[in-house]
């Protein structure tokens, strides 16, 4: 009788501890995987930090869709730092601490991002991925000076690279002999008139120019009449949405028809509704465009924006950008479990992704190239009736592709179309 007791006992027992575990492994099953960000949904930068929320959101209900990963469901915590790097640090901490985080994406502007790189990487030590901010500095940090583990990677323009881009697309690609730099004297303004000069240097050349413009200025007309006095035949810009109206509603009034070449900060459908049929034949570098003939994949995503938001995507290179950084953590995730210090280390160990902005069929990090984009993977695009269409070349030289597959070649005297 003894005997059956305990046999029974023991039964129960094993019965309540299946139980148990059965209850550990649903609630662990139910836990999401959260992946965090700051950035800028009001003030200043927030055309951008919604255009990352949103590329991030339709990712997440992508993966989640086909089961989330490992079985666990990912969840975007998002919060509104205003575009102000005193907040972004304070909020990518709390997401960290208290949201308990695996990983982050970037912030809104290199201030920020510049501000809490050191704490990511001496403090807090989770992986985070900027989808723009593009200040050399953020990624080769004092970690990655020191060969330290450096926990912040980036998958947008950075400063050195597009300023070469820029650089050589004008001068090699387009054959422009006489530079003139006129560049903003706000934010990044001033590290891509730095980075401008470098690569003009390192080339064997000198801009004839080498001007800026202040945040309020809204007649560019001394600028440009040392552009014109100096017989500049391309303009090299750094600025933003703004300044750049301004630029070429001054350009229109004087007559102005000296090529215009400008950095990702105007590479937005903004520009065109700002300027109107004036921001024709401006050229802009940037790592994507939603416009002319596309991949299918692409294709398909631009639909689910249209559906989920019912508007036009307004800075494209951020939306796909913040889609492909949360695909690419949940592969590594897949790959590596949720742990930080593994995530970082399988961002470092990507052999092939195929993302929107590219299919990369080589790493996309390494232990010491934090940068998934690099100079080859930019484009250079026209702002042609509305549109930013990527600029080609072949034997006859640069044209792009209007709609319905039309070829039309580009003058390099004045950008206009032949």
């Amino acid at each position: 009788m003894k005997s059956n007791r305990r046999t029974i006992a023991i039964g129960i027992g094993m019965l309540v501890l299946v139980f148990l575990l059965g209850d550990a492994f649903l609630a662990s099953a139910r836990e999401t995987i959260k992946i965090g960000t700051a950035t800028a949904l009001t003030g200043p930068g927030a055309t951008f930090g919604i255009a990352t929320r949103r590329g991030a959101e339709i990712a997440v209900e992508e993966i989640n869709a086909k089961g989330g990963v490992k079985g666990r469901k990912l969840e975007l915590v998002v919060r509104d730092d205003e575009h102000n790097p005193v907040k972004t640090v304070a909020l990518k901490r709390e997401l960290v601490e208290r949201e308990k985080v695996v990983a982050l994406l970037g912030a809104s502007n290199s201030a920020s991002m510049l501000a809490v790189a050191p704490i990511i990487n001496d403090e807090l030590k989770i992986p985070i991925i900027a989808p723009g901010t593009e200040a050399t500095k953020i990624v080769e940090n004092e970690a990655w000076e020191k060969g330290r583990d450096n926990y912040v990677f980036r998958y947008g323009m950075f400063g050195r690279g597009q300023a070469n881009f820029l650089v050589d697309m004008a001068i090699k690609r387009f054959g422009y002999k006489r530079p003139a730099l006129v560049t903003w004297t706000g934010g990044w303004g001033v590290t891509g008139r730095g980075e401008l000069n470098r690569r003009i240097g390192e080339i064997g050349m000198k801009p004839v120019v080498d001007i800026t413009y202040d945040t309020g200025d809204t007649d560019m007309t001394p600028q440009l009449m040392r552009v014109r006095e100096n017989k500049a035949d391309v303009i090299l810009n750094y600025g933003i949405v703004r300044d750049n109206v301004y630029m070429v509603r001054t350009k229109d009034k004087i007559g102005d028809k000296t090529p215009y070449f400008s950095a990702w900060g105007i590479a937005s459908p903004a520009f065109w509704r700002a300027a109107g049929e004036l921001a024709e034949g401006v050229v802009v570098s940037t790592t994507i465009t939603a416009d002319g003939p596309q991949p299918p994949e692409r294709m398909e995503f631009l639909k689910k924006y249209w559906v989920r938001y019912g508007k036009e995507m307004e800075v494209v290179w951020g939306t796909f950008g913040a889609y492909d950084i949360v695909h690419l953590l949940a592969l590594v995730m897949d790959r590596v479990g949720t742990d930080p210090k593994a995530i970082r280390e399988g961002l470092e160990n990507i052999p092939y992704f195929k993302g929107l902005v590219k299919e990369f069929k080589r790493p996309v990090f390494t232990r010491t190239r934090h940068d998934a984009l690099m100079e080859e993977d930019f484009i250079l695009c026209r702002f042609t009736d509305g549109q930013q269409l990527q600029i080609h070349f072949d034997a006859e030289g640069p044209f792009v592709i209007l709609e319905g597959g039309t070829k039309r070649y580009i003058d390099k005297a004045t950008l206009a179309l032949k």
